[in-house]
């Protein structure tokens, strides 16, 4: 009788140390993936304004804050056509689920298609436009 009380009690034991184990690995990978995506952004919308320089443009970004906290603009980094610019776009800090617009303070050829990619802390996101 010993040993099918302790083969029970053996079984319980293993049983709880895996709900343990699984408990411990659930709070770890949660809180792991909840600081990741915590300052996602996403681009609306890119388009191009006349800037009253002939063939010229200035070029607008929506961007939308689809994390869980705030973006402030020097989380945010604006590369167009492979240059870094973002001292020429000034967005506001952009508070969960809304949206901000800046438009670049530098002009861009028209007649041309521009590659604008926006990086936060948890991702970048890539769009590109006709002037």
């Amino acid at each position: 009788m010993n040993k099918g009380i302790s083969t029970i009690i053996a079984a319980i034991i293993l049983l709880v140390i895996t709900i343990g184990l699984a408990a411990t690995a659930y709070v770890f990978i949660s809180g792991l993936l909840t600081s990741f995506y915590s300052k996602t952004i996403n681009i609306l919308d890119v388009s191009c304004n006349p800037s009253g320089i002939p063939n010229q443009a200035n070029i607008t970004i929506i961007l939308s804050n689809d994390g869980t906290v705030n973006i402030t603009d020097s989380e945010l980094t604006v590369i167009v056509d492979g240059s870094i610019k973002s001292d020429r776009f000034t967005f506001s800090t952009i508070p969960p689920h809304s949206t901000a617009v800046a438009t670049s303070s530098d002009t861009y050829e028209m007649n041309k298609v521009h590659t604008v990619l926006v990086s936060s802390p948890s991702n970048s996101v890539r769009s590109t436009v006709w002037c």
